[in-house]
This record gives structure tokens, C-alpha cells and sequence, in this order.
């Protein structure tokens, strides 16, 4: 345990080193929300909702969750171990003291932090003080969105590895980059809240694990949920996260016999 918070503090502390990187990814952030807002601007301009939902909804949806949930690019976890495996870097890599998965998993958790602290919050407070920003339905919502942001972190970190293993396979890891990207972008309602999908994409969307990651969390923060139902779902979002867990654990076993193979 004490490795694995060794190498958390160390991917914070290397992500805090880059001040002026910090900066332009704030201002690139800044830009991002801006435009999501102003497409919910047009898309409800005349309507008072649509599908039940506001406009002021929807730019709480797109502040929280274009930035907390869903703003950091998982898919460099995919990069990372196509670059480690293609370089041949993993044989070192497997000396550590800490398994593989779970290293990466430490590393990522770092970044996610720094990224949470010193550039989402500070985001969401800039634009929040420009377009308003709804509080949590109710205080049993604000402590469910809690556990449903830790899930959300969990499904899309562990999703990430689970893929990025699969590089020992395919060695390329640019087509799993790009799966990733786009199953991220469309079926986690990072871009389009699964609200306004069609109704048979909707329906898959809802049961597949990617819609913990921002849908899901942002519905019960905006009370389009009970509490009952929203319990319900976040017992569901930590089946997923028990899943993908299991799986990372599968494949990286399968892999381990694949780096043995392949050295003779």
C-alpha cells in the first residue's frame, strides 16, 4: 500500500512541476465549456425544456460534467501501454515492486487528482459565476453524487487499463485509442446526455458500464432521480466497477503469459 500512494504522490507532484502546461489546459477547459454552453443556449433557445430537462440543467450537466467527469483524456492510459509494450520498456516495468495494473491505476489516480483540484474546480467556479451553477437536488443527492464520482473514476480508469492491456495482442494500440475515444464520447453522455439519445441506443447505453462515468452521476445530481432508484444505481455502478476489476485481473494474467512467450 505504501508503493502504491508513492506512486500517486509522485504523478501529482510530477503534474504540479508543469505550471505553464497547467495554464493552458485551465484556458483550454475554459474555451471547452464555453462552447458546450452556447450549443445548450442555442439547442433550448424558445424552449423552456425539453424532455423534461432545463436549460439551467443543462449547464450544470455541462460544467460538471465536462470537467470533473468527464474533461481528463483517459485514452493516454491506452497510449502509455502501446508506447511501454511497442518500446520495449514493459520488461523493466515488470521488475517493480507494484503489479503492473495497479501501477498504472496509481499514476493515473495522481493525475486525476491534480487535474480535479487545480483545474476543474477552479474552472467550474470561473464559469459558474457566468452562468450559474444549480446545487444537488437534495443533500441525499450531493452525498450519492459522491459515491457515484468515485464510481465514475473507477469504471473509466479501470475501462482504460482493461483496453491498454490489450495491446500485448494487437501491438498497436492507436485502434483501442480510438475505440476508447469514441465509446467514451458517445456512450457516457459526456457530449449528449443519454436524455436526449434515441430511444433503442438509449436503452443499451443505460445497462453498458460508460454511462457511469458521466450520465448516471450527473442524473442523480440533478435529482432526475429518487433516491431509492439512485441507490440502486450506484449499487449497479459498483458490480461494474467489481467486473472491470476482475477483468484487468483476467487479461493481465493472459499477458504475463504473453511477455514470457514472446521472449523464448
Amino acid at each position: 500500500m505504501s508503493a502504491f500512494l508513492a506512486l500517486i504522490r509522485a504523478a501529482f507532484q510530477r503534474e504540479v512541476e508543469h505550471r505553464a502546461k497547467m495554464l493552458v489546459r485551465i484556458l483550454g477547459s475554459l474555451v471547452e465549456i464555453v462552447a458546450r454552453v452556447s450549443i445548450w443556449q442555442a439547442v433550448f433557445s424558445g424552449h423552456g425544456s425539453m424532455n423534461g430537462i432545463t436549460l439551467s440543467q443543462m449547464v450544470t450537466y455541462a460544467l460538471i460534467g465536462g470537467t470533473i467527469l468527464s474533461s481528463w483524456d483517459a485514452t493516454m492510459i491506452v497510449r502509455d501501454v502501446g508506447t511501454t509494450i511497442r518500446t520495449g520498456a514493459i520488461g523493466a516495468t515488470l521488475l517493480r515492486p507494484v503489479g503492473y495494473p495497479l501501477m498504472l491505476l496509481a499514476e493515473q489516480l495522481g493525475a486525476r487528482f491534480f487535474d480535479w483540484l487545480l483545474i476543474s474546480l477552479p474552472v467550474i467556479a470561473i464559469m459558474g459565476f457566468c452562468y450559474g451553477l444549480q446545487l444537488p437536488a437534495s443533500f441525499g443527492h450531493g452525498i450519492l453524487f459522491v459515491g457515484f464520482l468515485f464510481v465514475s473514476l473507477a469504471v473509466l480508469m479501470l475501462t482504460g487499463i482493461l483496453l491498454g492491456l490489450f495491446s500485448f495482442w494487437v501491438f498497436d494500440a492507436h485502434s483501442l485509442e480510438w475505440f476508447m475515444r469514441g465509446a467514451l464520447a458517445t456512450l457516457s453522455g459526456g457530449l449528449v446526455p443519454i436524455w436526449f439519445f434515441p430511444a433503442g441506443l438509449a436503452t443499451v447505453a443505460h445497462v453498458l458500464p460508460f454511462s457511469w462515468i458521466t450520465y448516471h452521476p450527473m442524473a442523480v445530481y440533478l435529482g432526475a432521480r429518487d433516491l431509492a432508484s439512485s441507490a440502486l444505481y450506484l449499487v449497479a455502478g459498483g458490480g461494474w466497477v467489481m467486473a472491470l476489476g476482475l477483468a484487468v485481473a483476467f487479461v493481465w494474467s493472459r499477458a504475463c503469459g504473453q511477455v514470457v512467450v514472446q521472449g523464448g
